[in-house]
């Protein structure tokens, strides 16, 4: 037998059944942090790794003036049912853009998934607690929801409704009319996934068609109830309901296309307000990271280490640069935990590894150059052709500044959209290894909404103690990034921040939230773009040519 495999054939690692499941948060009653306003509060989950550091899995958005916050954003996470995964669930006053350690705290909960998974309805209510142990009135409530993903939640429903004779509660015009669409969740509490655009002055409008995720939609149950919130928008007031019609997807996809919309809540519930007609409806299978993979398409990978004078000098011990003479330091460990997953997607296992913010030997400061001193042809081969680029430039440059990244960003959107031209499926992924904050912020933004146009993310990792609040910004997860320049939005979210500090080091704990977001990103990519995947690559059938490219792996 194959040593690296049990008596059964099958890798130990590989015996962790799981589950995904979406978390989803509100808190009650919070403590109020503010002198002028309310709290702005954020809830963070850090869970237990096996070597007992807690490393943070997922945070919520913020949401502003609010002590009884629902928070739209979950956080996704794998449940493994034999493991503890004990969490810590911290709620903090966000103020400002600054570390997490600068906000200012409202409570915690220690408990584990298991706990939140096996509570009644998957649904746990507790006190939070603070520096008085857990006391509800002090502190305030959380409710954590836990719903299983199934495997259809990738599916996407393709929708696009009109209304017909539709009402108004204008005294002039024929109103603005716009959907809002919800899902029930299993405790009842209805979820906004989507808004439509104000349709003005008709009572047959048309919306946009829409492409919803299932996942989002009704969790992947077809039988789900999803409710259409007919509303008419006012400029000056509150906007007023119209109605609502209650369908499940197979009823949007079924026989019927007309729903009446109907007003429970009105003392005239006959009243005629018109109905919502199902112009088209489908059920789309989109192509997975898979099948792009299996197709060919190629994912190279980009490097960028930050050589500026806030590192320290290399031959101090307290620098971030500083070469141990056993183990790696920061950049060395991000180098190796991320490069070497990428690594495996790519054929030629080449990376195009670069430098900023140094002074060059002819003391020149570059804030884009080649490590292996070829600007035309910047690649090296594999993690260790990185390292070993790497361990050449700290010996040859002055460390300098400012950090800048617009020059690192457009060269590799440069090369991004050199590898798919001419219908070639190419994808890049830029890895950013920093230790402090951006100087160049606005000309970088408008690098980023650029890019985000072309086959590339980029995956900023930070080394060392600084708070990073500039990183967290251009991370998006707050809102789409616009450009201080042209105001244009990011067309697709293509950054990923991770601080090393907030993952306690761990390398394995590192690549798994910097990469967790790629195949995501190279989906969307391709859709926004219309591609679809090419068949996937014959295989070769002779053992000995499969062999030697596992022994080569």
């Amino acid at each position: 037998l194959n040593p690296r495999f049990t008596k059964q054939g099958v890798k130990r690692n590989m015996l962790r059944p799981s589950t995904k499941v979406r978390l989803s948060i509100e808190c009650r009653n919070l403590k109020d942090m503010d002198s002028f306003s309310k709290s702005d509060p954020m809830v963070l989950i850090q869970c237990k790794t096996k070597s007992g550091q807690m490393v943070e899995v997922g945070r919520t958005e913020t949401i502003k003036d609010n002590l009884n916050p629902r928070f739209t954003k979950p956080i996704i996470m794998d449940y493994f049912f034999e493991e503890s995964q004990e969490l810590n669930i911290l709620v903090y006053d966000v103020d400002d853009k600054g570390a997490i350690d600068a906000q200012d705290f409202l409570g915690s909960l220690k408990t584990t998934l298991g706990t939140i998974v096996g509570s009644r309805g998957s649904c746990l209510t507790s006190a939070l607690s603070g520096k008085r142990g857990a006391d509800e009135k002090r502190y305030g409530t959380i409710k954590i929801l836990a719903e299983e993903i199934p495997s259809n939640a990738a599916d996407i429903l393709k929708l696009r409704i009109g209304g017909e004779k539709l009402t108004t509660k204008d005294w002039f015009g024929k109103g603005e009319h716009y959907l809002n669409i919800k899902r029930t969740r299993p405790d009842g509490v209805l979820e906004l996934v989507h808004t439509t655009e104000v349709i003005r002055d008709t009572t047959s409008p048309v919306w946009a068609p829409l492409a919803l995720d299932l996942g989002k939609l009704c969790n992947g149950n077809l039988d789900q109830p999803i409710l259409f919130e007919l509303m008419d928008h006012n400029s000056m007031t509150a906007h007023d309901l119209i109605g609502e019609v209650r369908a499940t997807v197979n009823q949007l996809t079924g026989p019927n296309k007309t729903f009446k919309v109907t007003k429970e809540s009105s003392a005239h519930k006959d009243k005629d307000r018109g109905v919502l007609n199902v112009l088209s409806a489908e059920l789309y299978h989109p192509p997975t990271f898979m099948d792009y993979l299996a197709g060919g398409c190629e994912v190279t990978v980009a490097v960028a280490i930050d050589f500026t004078g806030s590192n320290g000098n290399p031959s101090s011990p307290d620098s971030l640069h500083y070469r141990r003479p056993s183990g790696w330091n920061h950049y060395q460990a991000a180098i190796i935990s991320v490069g070497e997953i990428l690594e495996k997607y790519s054929s030629t296992k080449m990376f195009n590894a670069y430098g900023f913010g140094a002074m060059m030997p002819n003391g020149q400061v570059s804030h884009c150059f080649a490590l292996n001193g070829n600007p035309a042809n910047p690649g090296v081969a594999g993690v260790q052709g990185i390292l070993d680029g790497y361990a050449r430039t700290i010996s040859s440059v002055s460390l300098y500044g400012p950090t800048n990244f617009r020059d690192i960003i457009t060269t590799a959107r440069e090369a991004a959209d050199r590898g798919a031209a001419g219908g070639r499926q190419a994808y890049q992924v830029l890895l950013i290894i920093t230790d402090g904050e951006i100087t160049d912020m606005d000309a970088t933004k408008d690098a980023i909404v650029e890019a985000s146009g072309s086959p590339l993310s980029i995956i900023i990792v930070g080394v060392g103690n600084d708070n990073f609040a500039k990183m967290k910004e251009l991370d998006g997860d707050d809102g789409p990034l616009a450009s201080p320049f042209t105001k244009k939005r990011c067309q697709r979210d293509i950054v990923q921040f991770v601080s090393m500090n907030a993952v306690g080091g761990d390398p394995a704990a590192l690549s798994s939230q910097v990469l967790a977001e790629v195949p995501g990103q190279l989906l969307g990519y391709m859709r926004t773009k219309n591609i679809q995947p090419l068949p996937r690559l014959s295989v070769n059938s002779d053992w000995h040519v499969a062999a030697a490219a596992a022994a080569a792996a």
